[in-house]
């Protein structure tokens, strides 16, 4: 396996779509939501492990979830986890992780994968990934995985390409578009030229380095000036503690990919999925005859079609009429509400906090 490849694994995220099954003392890249006996973290790592050595694996995660993610992939040893002290976006998380990798191997050539996507399909997904790693290493391109798109879905971002591809996969970009309206996304399906935007980067460590230092060069100067002036990895940690929070809160598709003019997006059909919300969740499970997925519950169903019923093991539900429901029972929290709400699972949360504290997130 080719000892250039690396993998960036980002675990930090809160899942507050999943709420309340995801909660921020256990977000949802820490549970196993597809019931297989493995977290959406540990699945993650087991498909990377194809890809990249063992030892070039690296995940990023918050200070709150260090422990959990040493729980869940106990072989990873301590030095393969960085954790942040704050929430600041992708793009300040993904500008330390470039510099730091830059001093285990300048010629490191990275994959930057989500925690919580699904892949049904490994086998071509490890050879598209493949493809991507050979790619930057040849070439100073950043590469961003597209997904053909399958519906007008409004719950992901855009990427249209331009041109004749490269090496048959890889189109120059020419435009990024945040969660377009239904109208819009409809357009960008019919016209074969726009992708979903996977979240799945590829790129090699100076060549993403170059680029943020282009666009956020005030935060990269700092980061270069640590990694330049402080041999000792403890040493830089603490002084990165230290100015992580004057960091922008940043994405790093706008703040660095929406400008930058060597981005490319790689085209691949490996059966992806973003297991962002209770919608996606219930378009990726297996359903019963009627519609229903049903998650760790024993059921007495009538007349019942649709649902989301996510409980307790071995609890038994007892359902008669209801249609388009989701239904999540947690040890403090019952929720159900129509499929198809998403964006009041936002509100809900933010209420209970607001009426009955932070415990409730």
């Amino acid at each position: 396996m080719d000892n250039n490849r690396y993998c960036v694994i980002m675990a930090g995220g809160q899942g507050t779509r999943l709420w309340p099954l995801s909660r921020k003392s256990l977000p949802k890249q820490f549970l196993d939501l597809l019931g297989c006996g493995r977290t959406l973290l540990q699945q993650t790592y087991d498909r990377y492990c194809r890809i990249v050595p063992h030892e070039n694996i690296i995940v990023a995660t918050h200070v709150d979830y260090t422990d959990i993610v040493r729980e869940q992939l106990p072989d990873l040893p301590d030095s393969q986890v960085i954790h942040e002290p704050a929430f600041r976006g992708t793009a300040p998380s993904i500008a330390n992780l470039a510099c730091h990798i830059r001093t285990l191997n300048p010629n490191a050539n990275i994959v930057v994968a989500q925690s919580d996507q699904l892949i049904l399909d490994e086998s071509k997904f490890v050879d598209v990934i493949s493809k991507g790693l050979d790619f930057v290493a040849e070439k100073k391109k950043l590469v961003v995985v597209g997904i053909k798109p399958t519906c007008p879905e409004t719950r992901y971002g855009y990427i249209q390409a331009e041109g004749v591809p490269e090496n048959d996969i890889f189109y120059k970009v020419r435009t990024f578009t945040e969660k377009p309206a239904l109208e819009f996304a409809r357009i960008f399906m019919e016209s074969g030229e726009f992708y979903w935007n996977s979240g799945i980067y590829i790129w090699n460590v100076q060549t993403i380095i170059d680029t943020i230092s282009t666009y956020l060069p005030d935060m990269m100067a700092m980061l270069e000036n640590i990694y330049s002036e402080i041999p000792d990895r403890a040493q830089r940690r603490r002084k990165g503690y230290e100015i992580y929070t004057s960091f922008p809160n940043a994405s790093v598709d706008m703040s660095v990919m929406e400008r930058a003019d060597n981005v490319y997006v790689m085209t691949g059909e490996f059966g992806w999925a973003d297991i962002g919300t209770w919608d996606t969740l219930y378009g990726t499970l297996p359903k019963d005859s009627d519609g229903n997925v049903l998650i760790g519950c024993k059921t007495l169903k009538y007349s019942s079609h649709n649902n989301m019923v996510v409980l307790p093991k071995d609890k038994l539900v007892v359902m008669q009429g209801v249609d388009d429901l989701v239904v999540v029972d947690t040890d403090d929290i019952l929720m159900i509400c129509k499929k198809g709400n998403e964006r009041d699972i936002r509100k809900f949360l933010n209420e209970a906090k607001m009426k009955l504290g932070e415990k409730m997130a």
